[in-house]
């Protein structure tokens, strides 16, 4: 048997033997068959989300994940998150830390969250609370914030510096980068609405009492967003965004769409459609049905 290589093939000739023929001995031509040399496979190595140090939660799995570019450094466990589909649910997106604090006091809770970091809002992520007595809290009950061990809070406000970059999914660290660059096509008063809403939500309390927008009657924030969703009274938007000011409050919206990757969505009212592309509605609205669900389900009030 013979074999030789030519281009990248492998040529194996195959002596089948001799046949006598009229007592003439015959050497058989030799056969050859051609087998293909499989490809070296390319690997190719994903670029880091984030140059030096980063944090990802993941909601899924219950765990937060320390990473510095490629490398994960530590993984921690989480021990409560906010009820999925409740008003209070955690939220998602990418943050980037502003502040921490060693012991802060939460004027919703009227608890101490130590270790807390601030992500966005009235969102931490903190240690077990304790009420000003020292009793701490038992139940495991989240307001939204992401709870730990008091020793694991420690080490994500030791491993967290102003600016260091904050990922909350409930699926991949890549889902919230930024959509491609493209002229607005679409104006949406729903997007507008929805994002009032997520602001609401996530910056304001919802349930202390506020005077309605007839200036007499008393309600909650809470009770407001059906009839800014469902009814479309945008007078709500009016009224939510008194509580920070009218500018501060679009500043938040423009905040958070930044954080879901919403290149192309630039908000400037509360009360007015804004221009965007299919992709950002297509994130946007995938936002809402895994972020903030309870928003879809909330019931007309008109009759």
């Amino acid at each position: 048997m013979l074999n030789r290589t030519i281009h990248g093939y492998i040529t194996i000739g195959i002596l089948t033997g001799s046949l006598a023929l009229s007592g003439v001995w015959y050497a058989t031509s030799p056969t050859t068959e051609i087998a293909e040399v499989p490809p070296t496979p390319i690997v190719q190595v994903q670029a880091p989300l984030y140059e030096g140090n980063y944090v990802v939660v993941h909601l899924e799995k219950m765990q937060i994940e320390l990473h510095n570019g490629t490398t994960t450094i530590e993984t921690l466990p989480i021990i409560s998150i906010g009820k999925p589909g409740s008003y209070y649910e955690t939220i998602g997106g990418a943050y980037a830390n502003d502040y921490k604090i060693r012991n802060h006091f939460s004027s919703i809770g009227h608890v101490y969250m130590p270790w807390s970091v601030h992500v966005f809002g009235n969102y931490f992520i903190h240690g077990i609370p304790y009420y000003p007595d020292g009793t701490e809290v038992s139940s495991t009950y989240s307001g939204g914030c992401i709870r730990l061990s008091n020793a694991d809070a420690e080490r994500i406000y030791v491993f967290i510096e102003k600016g260091t970059p904050i990922v909350i999914t409930e699926n991949t660290e890549r889902d919230f980068i930024a959509t491609e660059t493209e002229a607005p096509t679409i104006s949406s008063i729903e997007i507008t609405r929805l994002m009032v809403a997520t602001i609401s939500l996530e910056i304001l309390t919802q349930d202390n009492e506020i005077t309605d927008t007839d200036g007499v009657s008393v309600t909650t924030r809470r009770k407001l967003l059906p009839r800014l969703l469902t009814d479309g009274d945008d007078s709500i938007g009016k009224k939510l965004a008194q509580a920070l000011g009218e500018e501060a409050y679009i500043s938040y919206m423009n905040q958070k769409a930044q954080a879901l990757g919403l290149t192309n969505t630039t908000f400037t009212s509360v009360t007015d459609p804004v221009t965007t592309t299919p992709a950002d509605q297509e994130r946007f609205m995938q936002h809402i049905a895994s972020y903030k669900m309870y928003l879809l389900t909330l019931p007309p009030v008109t009759q």
